[in-house]
């Protein structure tokens, strides 16, 4: 990486002596290549054919072509104190994204910026860690400290010039050789292997943030209207109809027993009547994209952050049809989803027992829930957005001790045994049960004056180390069903069911059957009895019980 270039360039007398730009390019291109990316290498050495030295041969010669081009990138920079400071500040935050790319399996692309983006400090600062600071320093601060430190040999235009032309020559000779010789192995490997791109440092979190903002820079409009012709036939005489929705946070099926996952985690929904669904597939694998895509009528297939950013979701329509709305938030936000509804955010300081500067446990929740119920007069939608298991930090989701033990009380959870990891997360599981049966207990002291439901899903699951993968937000295409199975509960009082045309054997027929966050849409339309172009039967979780064959024997 260091090497003297004292050569003097024509015309000029003197040249200053130090560290020449071609090498500490080389120098730099390569520590980036070969120490930031060793989370790229272990997939790409992994998916490749044949003997060790086949798979090696192959890693250098790739390796090789990047050094180059990323040299060849980095030359023009590397020649004055201000192109000097934007590579070391490259060394740095390609460090930080190698941390969690190596560590924690996490693929970068546009879903993960904006989901940094829409963070709050709290989620910041579980991500944080002595390791992580550590591992940044050594990566990213102390080669960054010594390219400013250290002497810079002087470099005239055309001499830059000629150098980078001579970098770039090489990555393209480099790459003419590996499409001759390795060109089917290469290209099978980055087909059936597309979480390499969202592993490369430092292409993957530069195309990522790029992709980020180029989506987000719009001119502010009016969000277009969605089933502008909704409406409710008159219920003067009727009890007014409520809607509990509890929306989870980082919950995967896998880990509930009510699904057949061997140990009680489920403990407390036991005798509520509660109905489990188990096979339910969430949007997206990040709350940035699932939360809002499970509120629209978009669907998973043709779903974008930014189209339905730029139309209202479904909490518009029912409020528009006469349906109250109220969102309680005890997470990071609402992602956009409550911005035109009334929206109460859950305390941090106060009671005690339930909140610290961590944040409030979701029974904070629960008071809040009493008081809609109390004060309902008219139908209703009341969104209780939980913390639910949101990690790292799963230590921090439930009242300790928690029942399953020893557990994982720290936020580098890859430093934790398979076992104490899994025990901290089903406590967040076990908790999160009982938030849920106590909503339900709560509904049903209101059941005599009110018709109400309560429903549970999750926005997405979560990897608990599988395959060395680790949280959530790895795209839908690549991410592992523990990612995408997400568990949803119901439970109607008798009224609700009667008003809604179903006995006790409705839902728990239908339960088995294949479900979407595309289903919820329609099925808080259907619940409410709203009347619009925009509704599809064949989605309402309610009209689809009705029609089956044991509701309608029953």
């Amino acid at each position: 990486m260091i090497a003297a270039d004292a050569t003097p360039d024509a015309g000029t007398s003197t040249r200053r002596k130090g560290l020449s730009p071609l090498f500490s390019c080389l120098g730099v291109a390569g520590w980036i290549v070969l120490l930031d990316n060793v989370g790229f290498w272990r997939t790409f050495l992994s998916a490749q054919p044949g003997s060790r030295f086949d798979q090696w041969t192959a890693a250098a010669g790739l390796a090789s072509l990047l050094i180059l081009l990323m040299a060849g990138l980095l030359r023009p920079l590397v020649g004055n104190r201000v192109g000097l400071t934007v590579v070391a500040v490259l060394l740095v935050i390609s460090a930080g994204v190698a941390h969690y790319v190596d560590g924690w399996g996490v693929l970068v692309d546009r879903n993960l910026i904006r989901n940094v983006v829409e963070t709050d400090a709290r989620e910041v600062s579980e991500l944080l860690s002595w390791s992580a600071a550590v591992d940044v320093l050594l990566r990213g601060v102390v080669p960054a400290v010594l390219l400013l430190l250290l002497p810079l040999a002087s470099s005239s235009g055309w001499r830059t010039l000629g150098q980078t032309g001579l970098l770039l020559a090489g990555a393209t000779s480099v790459g003419m050789l590996l499409t001759v010789s390795l060109y089917g192995t290469l290209a099978t490997t980055f087909r059936n292997h597309r979480e390499l791109r969202l592993q490369l440092v430092p292409a993957n979190y530069i195309r990522a943030v790029y992709g980020h903002f180029k989506g987000n820079i719009r001119s502010p409009v009016a969000p277009m209207p969605v089933a502008s012709d909704a409406w409710r036939a008159p219920r003067p005489d009727a009890r007014p109809k409520v809607m509990v929705l509890m929306v989870g946070e980082t919950a995967r099926a896998a880990n509930f027993s009510l699904g057949g996952y061997g140990r009680d985690t489920n403990r407390h929904l036991a005798g509520t009547g509660a109905v489990y669904f188990p096979n339910v597939a969430s949007c997206g694998t990040d709350t940035a994209t699932s939360l809002p895509c499970m509120f629209s009528n978009l669907g998973a297939g043709a779903f974008s952050v930014g189209a339905a950013q730029a139309r209202e979701n479904v909490l518009d329509v029912l409020a528009r049809a006469g349906v109250r709305v109220s969102w309680l938030e005890n997470n990071s936000g609402c992602k956009g989803v409550c911005t035109r509804v009334p929206t109460q955010a859950m305390p941090v300081a106060a009671p005690p027992e339930r909140c610290g500067t961590d944040g409030c446990h979701d029974e904070i929740l629960l008071p809040a829930l009493q008081r809609e119920l109390d004060q309902a007069r008219e139908d209703r939608l009341v969104v209780l957005h939980m913390m639910g298991s949101h990690g790292p930090s799963y230590y921090k989701r439930y009242p300790a001790p928690g029942p399953f033990q020893p557990t994982c009380d720290t936020n580098r959870i890859q430093s934790c045994g398979k076992a104490e990891l899994v025990n901290t997360y089903d406590n967040t599981i076990d908790y999160t049960s009982k938030v849920i049966a106590e909503a339900i207990r709560i509904a049903e002291r209101h059941a005599q004056s009110l018709d109400v439901a309560v429903f549970y899903v999750s926005d997405h699951g979560e990897s608990l180390g599988e395959n060395n993968i680790y949280l959530h937000g790895i795209p839908p295409l690549l991410a592992p069903r523990e990612q995408k199975e997400v568990p949803m509960i119901g439970w109607l009082s008798s009224s609700a069911a009667q008003a809604a045309g179903l006995t006790p054997k409705c839902l728990p027929a239908v339960a088995g059957r294949a479900f979407s966050h595309d289903n919820l849409f329609h099925s808080l339309l259907g619940f409410h009895g709203v009347k619009t172009g925009a509704y599809r039967a064949e989605l309402d979780l309610f009209a689809i019980a009705k029609e089956d064959a044991a509701c309608l024997r029953s």
